[in-house]
């Protein structure tokens, strides 16, 4: 896995679905298989895709219509898929981790729509799912119990797509219940290795660094450049699954601003993506190209 977290510049989250109009990120799909990336992780979020919260799995035919196209697309173009199931749940009103009913709807019918479509290689069945318990929110218990129930319904439904959860702290949870373990890291290289010893020494499942950033805002873009390349070297040395970038493009910041939250204009959280807003390559790109064998070195 050579890949990328993946949202249109555009289009971030609640607006991916929502708002995108696919015919407007050819280049942003060019951009990335030029550059070798072949794995795109992709977050969707069931409030966009169904409609009648608490009640069944009721499908949003425009946001499914979009999001068809966009896998017609990502895969015109050689792209595997990582989906991101249940990003942004509802955790007050009706409680992702006491398995509602309809939450369980709206996975089986994502799962078995998409059942025979190659590009999709797994299923991620929640992003930072350890946060919500690490957070005190709920019990530890309670939501590895979710996650082995889900990964078990999911195979039900969508049996030709691996299962997976990325998870930031103590990725060695899951290894019983998923195909593949996948973590997060922003941290530097040293402590990298070390998650990568605990998680390899805990688990003979494949291993996937699911989510590796560094923005250009704390540091430039050469120091940026440098912490990736020593990031992908540490996966190639211990021979994990693979890396996916956190992540592909900076947003304009009309699209980010949602009132009366808008984040500053120089915050870090926009500052992750290998492409500025200008679609310009940030020279961590050429780590990326070099790492995917697009890029080779001058003697």
């Amino acid at each position: 896995v050579r890949g990328v977290n993946y949202h249109p510049r555009d289009y971030p989250g609640q607006r991916f679905l929502s708002l995108m109009d696919v015919a407007t990120i050819d280049i942003e799909l060019d951009l990335m298989a030029a550059s070798g990336l072949n794995v795109l992780r992709v977050a969707l979020r069931h409030d966009d895709l169904f409609m009648c919260p608490g009640n069944g799995a009721v499908p949003q035919v425009a946001a499914f219509t979009r999001l068809d196209a966009f896998i017609r697309a990502a895969a015109a173009r050689g792209f595997r898929l990582i989906l991101v199931l249940n990003d942004d749940p509802d955790l007050t009103a009706f409680p992702l981790y006491e398995s509602p009913a309809h939450s369980d709807q709206q996975m089986t019918y994502i799962a078995e729509r998409y059942r025979d479509e190659p590009a999709i290689m797994a299923y991620d069945l929640r992003d930072r799912g350890d946060a919500d318990y690490i957070n005190g929110a709920f019990a530890r218990e309670d939501v590895i119990g979710w996650l082995a129930r889900s990964a078990a319904l999911l195979r039900q439904a969508a049996p030709n797509q691996f299962i997976t959860a990325g998870w930031t702290r103590e990725a060695e949870v899951t290894a019983p219940v998923v195909d593949f373990v996948s973590f997060h890291h922003y941290a530097n290289v040293d402590a990298l290795r070390q998650v990568i010893a605990i998680l390899t020494d805990a688990t003979r499942r494949p291993v996937l660094l699911a989510a590796v950033g560094y923005n250009s805002l704390d540091m430039d873009e050469i120091v940026q450049r440098q912490a990736f390349q020593r990031a992908f070297e540490a996966v190639e040395r211990n021979e994990l699954a693979g890396w996916v970038v956190w992540r592909a493009f900076d947003h304009p910041m009309a699209v980010l601003c949602v009132d009366p939250d808008c984040p500053e204009a120089r915050s870090a959280q926009n500052h992750f993506g290998l492409w500025s807003v200008t679609y310009f390559p940030k020279l961590a790109v050429e780590a990326v190209e070099f790492a995917t064998g697009v890029f080779v070195p001058e003697d």
